[in-house]
């Protein structure tokens, strides 16, 4: 036996001309409005546009809001890690943006990352500040050259420091062992890589990462004009 939907085919049929109805009366109800306050659709438009301009500048203060919090927050970490240098790396940080293309807030925070883990690994001192400052400084330029986010190429410099090979390994820095230790005997270090202490390793990386970077060095500042550096 066919089921009988004549019922709710009945319905149905009921409910589009309820909403016709309904359409009708709203579409009414809208041009009296609009004409009774004088205005029209081409208004309408424009205040539909100031709002949605109004939405983006909410937005962006509460972004803005959050970034002087991370600023804040990220400060602590500088006077932290760097004491009485910690002056200097404002310094830095507060041109960042036009010498490096990096903001004050990433530009603390690849330094203070830097120099926490420099001091982990025995290096102490003005070291710990210079290097910090320089390898923050690769970062925007190996960005710029190798076309990659300032992030990226930091966390691959981050892991290169470290110990770690692959990462940097993707842009053609072979960081092994093997390669440190000729790096080593070509700057008239003898000692052997395993009876080097942590310090020795770390500042024998940073070197021989300087010395393999040094078409990127800069590059950040010849390409100061290009759409991608502006960007």
């Amino acid at each position: 036996m066919e089921p009988d939907f004549s019922g709710i085919q009945k319905e149905i049929s009921k409910t589009e001309k309820s909403l016709k109805g309904f359409e009708s009366r709203i579409n009414s109800t809208f041009k009296g409005i609009s004409e009774g306050l004088g205005i029209n659709l081409g208004k309408l438009t424009k205040v539909g546009l100031i709002a949605a301009a109004t939405k983006k500048l909410v937005d962006f203060g509460k972004e803005a809001i959050e970034v002087a919090s991370d600023l804040t927050e990220v400060q602590n970490v500088v006077d932290v890690t760097f004491g009485s240098m910690a002056s200097e790396i404002n310094e830095f940080a507060s041109t960042a943006t036009k010498q490096f293309g990096l903001s004050e807030l990433s530009a603390k925070q690849f330094a203070s990352t830097m120099g926490a883990m420099l001091k982990s690994s025995g290096i102490t001192g003005e070291a710990v500040k210079d290097m910090s400052i320089e390898l923050t400084k690769l970062a925007a330029d190996m960005a710029s050259f190798y076309n990659l986010d300032p992030e990226t190429t930091f966390q691959k410099i981050r892991a290169g420091i470290a110990g770690e090979t692959e990462p940097l390994k993707q842009l053609g820095i072979n960081m092994s062992v093997a390669n440190m230790e000729a790096f080593a005997l070509s700057q008239g270090i003898n000692k052997a890589w395993k009876e080097m202490t942590q310090a020795e390793q770390t500042m024998l990386r940073y070197n021989y990462l300087l010395s393999v970077t040094s078409d990127a060095q800069g590059d950040f500042a010849r390409n100061a004009g290009t759409w991608a550096n502006q960007v």
